[in-house]
């Protein structure tokens, strides 16, 4: 019986094993799925500015200028290419985009101790995404990551990169695990840190005309106080930041939630055996 999962290939090997001792089976995760540049767009947000009329209107506008075969070849190279693109991916001649390293399993995330969830957002107000003051501050966004990801003594355990799809406007959302809040408060208060510069301009330039907007909650989460259920994705979310481990059922979301407190409990009587 396979230890494991192997993230997807050719020779996908599964189980039918239903026991308890899943929760100890950990997933291992390539190391390059932890950076955040990993699948990040950051052209994304732009979509809540631009809709695919702008897109027809330019398309129309640079016609005019252009001379036809041009546009003939163009156009042909525009539609044909993706569309051939699409029916070797159909029948597996190309690899299709984001179907690489998804755990064909079900799996949950284990993270043993307290942890601290911090979301993080940021917005641009105006008709212009393309201010000053939002590039850097995107800019500094990076910059932190960055040296999160570069310094694991600071505390932070990973995290992932999203944009809002409503008719709100998109945001931008940095969502982050961290080992404790006294991490994340050290790290957002060292004397010029990248937080504290990024927060110093902010102050300076845009807290009063209100270019843009940034916010950010916590969230203290207790020892096996969370659940968490995938299937058939990616590594991502707690799992990502923490550990991957197989899961069979998914409507045992109780049962997730109590594993921790069980096996916590077992731990204590050990050691009290132990000790005595």
């Amino acid at each position: 019986m396979a230890s494991s999962y192997p993230f997807e290939s050719n020779n996908m090997m599964t189980t039918d094993d239903n026991s308890e001792n899943n929760w100890t089976r950990v997933i291992r995760i390539p190391a390059h799925l932890k950076s955040l540049k990993y699948g990040a767009n950051k052209y994304v947000l732009l979509l809540s500015f631009f809709s695919p009329y702008h897109l027809i209107g330019i398309g129309l506008l640079v016609s005019l200028f252009l001379p036809t075969i041009v546009i003939t070849v163009l156009s042909v190279i525009c539609v044909i290419y993706p569309l051939t693109k699409q029916i070797l991916r159909y029948y597996n001649f190309l690899q299709t985009p984001y179907s690489t390293d998804i755990i064909r399993s079900t799996y949950t995330a284990r993270c043993d101790g307290d942890f601290v969830v911090c979301l993080i957002g940021l917005r641009p107000n105006g008709a212009n995404p393309f201010t000053k003051s939002f590039i850097e501050a995107g800019n500094a966004f990076r910059d932190m990551l960055a040296e999160l990801e570069s310094n694991p003594t600071l505390g932070y355990m990973g995290g992932d990169i999203y944009v809002g799809a409503n008719d709100r406007k998109s945001t931008t959302l940095v969502v982050q695990y961290w080992r404790d809040y006294e991490s994340l408060e050290r790290w957002t208060h060292t004397k010029m840190g990248v937080h504290i510069k990024t927060m110093l301009a902010y102050m300076k330039n845009d807290r009063v005309n209100g270019i843009n907007g940034v916010w950010h909650e916590t969230y203290k989460v207790k020892d096996g106080q969370y659940e968490a259920i995938y299937l058939n994705m990616p590594p991502m979310g707690l799992a990502l930041a923490t550990q991957a481990v197989h899961e069979i059922k998914t409507n045992n979301a109780s049962e997730r939630i109590q594993r921790r407190i069980k096996e916590k409990q077992a731990q204590s009587m050990l050691n009290t055996s132990e000790k005595n």
